[in-house]
């Protein structure tokens, strides 16, 4: 096998290996049964693939301000469900329902959200998902 060959072989497992890590099992970070709910500012929007990502800043029970990973679907189911890039932004006000992250980390699966206007929207589509 010719060298230039062998190099492309060699940078498409690595930077394969990369974005197939990257990628993680529900179970692997968020808790089945732990249903908790989270209200703050967005700080940072992320409506990538694999899941859209949202930091959320929280001030939590000692009056601290903490920062939660908030998270949910890809791009496609959610635009199936008719929530857009649009639909969270930067600065928002949100309250979010889902499911908490393992060992009390600071994440949560977002089942729900509340926006600052009082609509409730969720990234499934009802019969469908």
């Amino acid at each position: 096998m010719p060298i230039r060959s062998c190099l492309l072989l060699l940078l498409a497992s690595v930077t394969t290996h990369g974005a197939v890590r990257a990628h993680h099992s529900f179970a692997a970070e968020f808790d089945y049964d732990l249903i908790g709910t989270i209200s703050g500012v967005v700080v940072e929007a992320l409506y990538v693939n694999p899941h859209a990502r949202y930091f959320v800043q929280v001030v939590d029970e000692d009056g601290h301000t903490v920062t939660w990973d908030a998270q949910t679907r890809s791009i496609s189911a959610l635009t199936r469900a008719g929530w857009t890039q649009d639909v969270i932004s930067v600065g928002d006000r949100v309250e979010l329902k889902g499911n908490l992250g393992l060992n009390d980390t600071r994440k949560i699966w977002i089942l729900e959200a509340t926006l600052s206007n009082g609509k409730t929207i969720q990234p499934y589509v009802s019969g469908a998902d």
